[in-house]
C-alpha cells in the first residue's frame, strides 16, 4: 500500500493524467484495502488523478463514472481480466466474523508488475465517451432543466427541491409526471402545478431545432457544470458496486 499511495500521489504530475488514474484506480481495486467500497473509492481516485495534475482547473471534473455505469459489462470484464486469475493463486479460509487466513501461492510480483494494458484503454474510451457524449447531454439536459425552471417559478411558487424534482422525472419521462410520482408530491403539489410542469417540459423538449439550438443555447452552463456543479443537478447515476468482483 505504501507503494501504492507514493505512485497514485506523485504519477499524475510526471505520467500521463489518464494513465495514472486507471492504474491507481485498478490497482486500488486489486490491492482491495477495505472490506467494502473499494470499487467506489477506486472511481473517486480516477477522478482525484487529472485534478492533481493540474490539467483540470479547480473543481473541474471529468464524469468518468457515469461513462463506466453506461459500459459497466465492460468495466467488469477489465476488472476480472486479472483479479480473477490472480484470486485463484491465494486461498482464501475463513476463520471467524472478520478473520481470514490467506495462503499466497505466488509471489508478490503480480500485484507489483501487473499488466495494465486493458484497464488503461478501457479508461481512455471511457474518459473520451466522458468528454464527448456524456458532458454534451448533461450540458443539453441541464439547459432544458432551467428552461422548464424558469417557466414554472414564473406563473407558480412551488419548493426548489421538489421543483428540481419534479422538473427531472418530467424530462426523463417525455413530458409526463407519473400518476404514482403525482400521489407522492399530492399533498404540496397542487393539480394545476404538475399539468403548468408537464406543459412546460413538452413546450422545451419541443424547441425548434432540437438538442443543436439547446446545445447552443446552454454552451455558457458547461463552465458552471464544471465549475460549480454542486449547486445544480447531477443527471448521471452513481455505479451500482454491488455486482463488482475484486
Amino acid at each position: 500500500m505504501q507503494e501504492w499511495m507514493l505512485f497514485a500521489n506523485e504519477a499524475p504530475r510526471f505520467v500521463d493524467p489518464i494513465v495514472a488514474a486507471s492504474i491507481a484506480s485498478f490497482g486500488f481495486v486489486f490491492l482491495h484495502p477495505f472490506m467494502d467500497g473499494n470499487g467506489r473509492l477506486s472511481r473517486f481516485l480516477f477522478h482525484q488523478a487529472p485534478c492533481a495534475s493540474g490539467q483540470l482547473a479547480k473543481g473541474q471534473v471529468l464524469p468518468v463514472s457515469v461513462a463506466m455505469k453506461r459500459h459497466e459489462a465492460e468495466y467488469l470484464a477489465v476488472l476480472q481480466s486479472y483479479s480473477r486469475p490472480a484470486r485463484e493463486r491465494v486461498q482464501v479460509t475463513w476463520i471467524g466474523e472478520g478473520d481470514y487466513r490467506f495462503e499466497f501461492k505466488t509471489d508478490e510480483a503480480i500485484y507489483r508488475y501487473w499488466d495494465a494494458t486493458r484497464c488503461v484503454e478501457f479508461c481512455f474510451r471511457m474518459a473520451e465517451q466522458a468528454l464527448d457524449v456524456e458532458l454534451k447531454q448533461e450540458i443539453v439536459f441541464l439547459a432544458r432543466f432551467d428552461a422548464v425552471t424558469r417557466r414554472v417559478n414564473a406563473q407558480i411558487d412551488i419548493h426548489n427541491n421538489d421543483l428540481a424534482t419534479l422538473v427531472i422525472l418530467c424530462l426523463d419521462n417525455g413530458g409526463v409526471i407519473s400518476n404514482k410520482k403525482r400521489m407522492r408530491f399530492a399533498d404540496r403539489v397542487s393539480d394545476d402545478a404538475f399539468d403548468l410542469v408537464e406543459a412546460a417540459a413538452r413546450e422545451v423538449l419541443a424547441t425548434v431545432g432540437g438538442d443543436l439550438a439547446i446545445w447552443r443555447a446552454g454552451l455558457h452552463d458547461g463552465a458552471r457544470l464544471l465549475g460549480n456543479g454542486a449547486q445544480r443537478p447531477w443527471h448521471g447515476w452513481p455505479i451500482d458496486t454491488s455486482a463488482e468482483t475484486p
